[in-house]
């Protein structure tokens, strides 16, 4: 079976550079299969949005009204942490579109610093990666 033309266009852009060890090598060896990082991607992608619905829905549940101050303080500290989480999964939601646009574009895989590739494994673990590990 004759890969497709995004991952050609991947390995292509995907050069390794002169302060690679073998280990690197190796691993960068190993192809990128652009469709399963795309229906990772994609999946993560539904599932923040149903994240950020559920925490938006949240922040803006009305507030008890009880004269009791500790009820008051742990409503107040259970909405910040809505909230931190909610900004946490919108940049998360950020870094995956500009993914799926790098995948699209055919520079998947490449560091957005140094230029050089950015190991197959690392993008296993965090596919949305822009920068290789030395960076």
């Amino acid at each position: 079976m004759r890969p497709s033309r995004r991952t050609r266009r991947v390995h292509r852009v995907a050069v390794p550079n002169d302060d690679c060890t073998d280990e690197e090598l190796a691993v960068m060896d190993q192809p990128v299969n652009v469709q399963e990082v795309r229906q990772k991607l994609e999946a993560q992608h539904t599932d923040l949005l149903e994240r950020i619905a559920k925490e938006e829905a949240g922040l803006h549940a009305p507030v008890e009204t009880t004269p009791d101050l500790f009820d008051l303080a742990q409503d107040y500290v259970s909405r910040e942490r809505r909230s931190a989480m909610l900004a946490q999964s919108r940049q998360q939601l950020e870094q995956i579109e500009l993914a799926l646009k790098r995948l699209d574009d055919g520079t998947y895989g490449q560091c957005g610093r140094c230029g050089s590739v950015i190991s197959p494994a690392r993008l296993q673990v965090l596919p949305y990666a822009t920068t290789c590990v030395k960076c």
